[in-house]
């Protein structure tokens, strides 16, 4: 049975006008990959963090690398790894981009696992459809000659781009009064090698048209949540997320603390394509040694509501 801890919430707000997600879901292509595999698959958001003007505010690029397989992807040498990389395409003459955030190596990715890296930039709307576009992507380096049950079985999925139109929609939504999607508290359920941090969010929206909230985790962490669906314009929901605590102890570094970000997604048609888009994000801090003690019983146990 796990301990359960429970701690007082020490959270970020960050207000969102719009955020569209790159590609629509009628758009992924069908697989056909066995019925039990690894499947590391990339997915890449645009998010408006704040507006300066009708036409400027600060952007977040958001790359995510997520196991949609049942088995783990799992390093098959020393040398073997997933290289995880987010990069900025500005000009025909260098369609590889430069690296926006330094990148990712990966030696094991567990089912529902994931990993992120996020960039910001100021941004001003343009009429160039094509630059700068963001891509996030993943190879393999150090492959083995003889691949593994356990390595990457499908390869359509592992790159992703978002064009300047994406970015540039994030604009058109009018700038919004009020919060939410709200952290009310969390509290921290334990386990072996892992901590679980359960939150409670509460939501208000414009349209009751069907939603989810979705949790990620900022590198370099990496961890695991389902995604909760909601219905209505308000209204309370839990959402669990595994974090592993596999930082070494005897590190002299001191961790930096763990950022999640939730995020509210609602259902539109753009253009004729129905898509997911996130309009607002709410970012949880957490110490990692409030996580991820070195000695049992370390934590706090206030579990009251986030003013």
């Amino acid at each position: 049975m796990k301990r359960i801890l429970t701690a007082t919430g020490c959270c970020a707000i960050v207000l969102t006008a719009f955020s569209l997600l790159a590609e629509g879901a009628s758009n992924s292509p069908v697989s056909t990959r066995p019925a039990s595999c690894a499947d590391p698959a990339v997915d890449i958001q645009a998010v408006l963090v704040s507006r300066a003007g009708p036409d400027t505010g600060r952007v977040r690029i958001t790359g995510q690398i997520k196991n949609l397989g049942p088995e783990p992807w799992i390093a098959a040498t020393h040398q073997n790894r997933l290289r995880m990389e987010l990069v900025m395409i500005s000009a025909p003459a260098r369609p590889n981009g430069e690296l926006a955030e330094p990148p990712i190596d990966i030696v094991r990715l567990d089912a529902g696992g994931q990993y992120r890296i996020d960039h910001q930039l100021d941004w001003r709307v343009s009429k160039d459809a094509t630059y700068p576009r963001f891509l996030i992507r993943f190879t393999e380096v150090g492959k083995p000659a003889r691949p593994s049950s356990r390595t990457d079985c499908r390869s359509d999925n592992n790159r992703k781009e978002i064009a300047p139109a994406d970015i540039n929609y994030l604009f058109s939504a009018p700038p919004v009064s009020a919060v939410p999607l709200k952290i009310v508290s969390y509290r921290l359920l334990g386990g072996e090698g892992i901590n679980t941090v359960e939150s409670t969010l509460t939501y208000n929206r414009s349209s009751p048209a069907a939603g989810k909230i979705t949790a990620s985790v900022a590198a370099p962490y990496s961890g695991f949540s389902e995604e909760v669906s909601i219905a209505g314009n308000s209204g309370t929901a839990p959402l669990r997320v595994h974090i592993p605590c596999d930082r070494n102890p005897a590190s002299d570094f001191p961790a930096s603390p763990v950022m999640i970000t939730y995020r509210l997604w609602g259902s539109i048609s753009v253009s004729g394509v129905p898509s997911w888009v996130a309009g607002f994000s709410a970012e949880q801090s957490i110490p990692y040694q409030i996580l991820c003690p070195t000695k049992p019983g370390m934590g706090t146990s206030n579990e009251k509501p986030n003013p």
